[in-house]
């Protein structure tokens, strides 16, 4: 009997020290799994971009999501590459602004090979820091570009835009391309040529926009710059085409406006009544100064003379 006593005994003693270990392990494990999974994770973009001169440049994009909202990250060191990862196909390697992004330029280096291909893909990799995994993410981009003509039969004004990409061999016309085709704003914007604030273009992969903005003010001989731009395609990227159009009024600056004698005019168009003011305190304060000097000298006189007396 002493015996089966001393064996629960001894197995009571052994769960009361085993239970709060495992209890420890187990909360330990919960609290880091769940440090692990609070961690947030880094969104990694690589965007391309071609103009109108041909020119193009690539910009890298890192953002998290932090308390419920996307937040750019700064600060990440970004390794780029073009179609694979080796020290020969490195395009550069950047470091995210304020902003959380990079802005990168296609090295002369790697200018034949991106020539020898219709298809190139842009390989990104993030580098590991304290708060982000190292992430990796890449964007396939197929050589295009828009080809913009324009009629008018003194009735109409229409525009077209045709949308090409590079097969290796031709360029060929490319159907289903949604894009916008406007005026340049001064402020950077797009005005919409028409009705509709984007076009498609058809099988033939030109899109057809009636022009119906005929008092637009242009520059001083009525030019406008006419704009087609292709944003964030899938296989295109971002993609703009401009020309020059003499579809606008012609804006005549009117410089009467600072000729005016006025207080935001030169000093030689200074308004009448502030010149009567400050050459009034001039001559009031100058004045002042003058009539005390010459006081000055008559009592210096007075006190010579009448030392000369006594």
């Amino acid at each position: 009997m002493k015996q089966k006593n001393y064996k629960a005994n001894l197995f009571a003693t052994i769960l009361f020290f085993t239970i709060p270990i495992v209890s420890f392990c187990q909360s330990d494990s919960t609290t880091t799994e769940k440090t692990e999974e609070e961690k947030p994770t880094l969104s990694l973009n690589v965007s391309y971009h071609a103009n109108t001169n041909n020119s193009m440049y690539l910009l890298v994009d890192t953002k998290a999501k932090i308390d419920g909202k996307f937040t750019p990250i700064k600060a990440i060191k970004v390794n780029l590459y073009l179609d694979e990862n080796t020290d020969s196909t490195i395009i550069g390697k950047f470091i995210t602004d304020k902003n959380g992004q990079a802005k990168a330029i296609l090295p002369i280096s790697l200018q034949h090979k991106w020539k020898s291909k219709a298809t190139h893909t842009f390989l990104a990799i993030s580098e590991a820091t304290k708060n982000f995994e190292e992430t990796t993410t890449e964007t396939i981009i197929t050589k295009s570009k828009i080809e913009i003509d324009t009629t008018n039969d003194g009735e109409t004004k229409t525009v077209t835009a045709k949308v090409l990409t590079f097969n290796g061999t031709n360029w060929v016309a490319k159907p289903e391309v949604e894009l916008k085709i406007g005026i340049v704003r001064a402020g950077g914007g797009i005005l919409s040529v028409g009705e509709e604030e984007t076009f498609t273009t058809d099988e033939t992969g030109v899109a057809t926009a009636t022009f119906n903005k005929d008092s637009l003010p242009g520059d001083a001989k009525g030019y406008l710059t006419l704009i087609a731009k292709i944003d964030q395609h899938d296989e295109i990227g971002n993609i703009t085409q401009e020309k020059i159009i003499p579809w606008g009024k012609p804006s005549k600056i009117d410089n009467s406006f600072f000729d005016k004698r006025s207080l935001w005019s030169t000093r030689f168009r200074t308004p009448i009544w502030l010149l009567f003011m400050a050459y009034s305190i001039i001559i009031g304060v100058w004045g002042t100064i003058i009539y005390l000097i010459m006081q000055i000298i008559k009592i210096k006189k007075l006190g010579k003379i009448n030392t000369n007396t006594f």
